[in-house]
Order: structure tokens, then C-alpha cells, then sequence
């Protein structure tokens, strides 16, 4: 499966919502969080648009996995899109290990932090839950706070792609929370060998 503005989005049956996904700029980020032009370990939380880059070898019917583990696991390699309100909130290709882990890389500058590290459990037949966390950092490079990511996410019966819904909030140095949370859905594609 590959991304296309001229494709159907994987099981929603028009390519009109994933058209508006990649149309969709960054500014919801900049006009929700209250850490002014604050970075994370895993990327800028500042305004600016933000596009879509379409990536190679992502799933096909006919691709193949290694392993015995097949499509029934989301360990693997994908392709993921956050949106809230619409609007992108974050790209990553994201990794999920057997043993609970997972790690991903932000569509960010490697500058201000792209990789991100969280674990992840089963909740029920193919739904699994993760929880990530991150560095927040002021403009100049000073430690701001951290941040927390949390995701349901639920395989598809072809093992080819993932839907889910995600919760991002803010936290000073304290450990206290600031009163940012950001919500929204995630479409994922895996990332295949040819």
C-alpha cells in the first residue's frame, strides 16, 4: 500500500481525507501548546506548515515478512500519520519490537531531536497500547520539560496497516502538567521488502 493523493486512504473509501491530511499545515501545534516555540526529543512543537513525504516499499498485498510472525503482529515497520482537527500533527517511521519496545523517527530536523522511544503491551486481539516519552527544549537549547504520548492502536485483519487514536501532553521540569493535550488519529502503513 502506498500513499497517494490520487489513492483511497487504507479503509476509508475516499482519498478526499487523506488529501486534506497532506494539504494540511502545522498551525493547530503552534495555536495549542503553551510552551512557546519549544522543541521535543522528537521533534520541533512550533508552527509552520507541514507536508507530506511520501516514502518507498510501503506495504503491498504481495509483499512478503520475514519471520513466522506474519501479518497478525504489529511488529514491524510503518509509515504513520498523526492529524488532529484535520490538521498533522507528526510523521514518524516507527519500529515495534517483540519485546515491548518501540522506537520512532520524527519527520524533524535531527538538530532539535527526531527519535523517540516509548513501550507497548497488548490490550485485546490485534489492539495494543503504547506509551511514549520525550524532552521538551526552549529555542535556546534549555531543557523546558517532557512530554508524553499515548496511543491505542488496532491492527488491520490484513496485518497492513494500523489505526488508532493518540493523546500528547506537556509537562514543565517540575513534572508538572501544563495544561497542553493535544488529540487525534493515526493512520499507518507497514513498510515491506520487495
Amino acid at each position: 500500500m502506498q500513499f497517494s493523493t490520487n489513492e483511497a486512504c487504507p479503509r476509508r473509501g475516499t482519498g478526499m481525507w487523506l488529501r486534506t491530511i497532506i494539504a494540511a499545515g502545522f498551525s493547530i501545534l503552534a495555536l495549542t501548546l503553551s510552551v512557546p516555540r519549544a522543541h521535543a526529543a522528537c521533534g520541533v512543537l512550533s508552527s509552520g506548515p507541514r507536508s507530506f513525504v511520501r516514502t518507498p516499499m510501503l506495504a503491498s498485498a504481495g509483499g512478503d515478512m520475514p519471520g513466522d510472525r506474519g501479518y497478525d503482529s504489529i511488529v514491524g515497520m510503518w509509515q504513520t500519520v498523526y492529524t488532529s482537527e484535520g490538521q498533522v500533527f507528526a510523521q514518524t517511521l516507527k519500529q515495534w519490537h517483540a519485546d515491548g519496545t518501540e522506537v520512532d523517527n520524527l519527520d524533524q530536523n535531527p538538530q532539535v531531536g527526531n527519535i523517540c522511544w516509548g513501550v507497548w503491551k497488548p490490550v485485546d486481539g490485534r489492539t495494543v497500547r503504547l506509551h511514549h516519552l520525550g524532552w521538551l527544549f526552549a529555542a535556546d537549547g534549555t531543557p523546558a520539560g517532557s512530554m508524553t504520548l499515548d496511543e491505542t492502536d488496532t491492527l488491520a485483519m490484513d496485518g497492513m496497516s494500523y489505526k488508532g487514536i493518540f493523546v500528547f501532553r506537556t509537562y514543565d521540569t517540575n513534572g508538572n502538567y501544563t495544561g497542553t493535550t493535544v488529540t487525534g488519529t493515526i493512520v499507518a502503513s507497514r513498510v515491506t521488502v520487495n
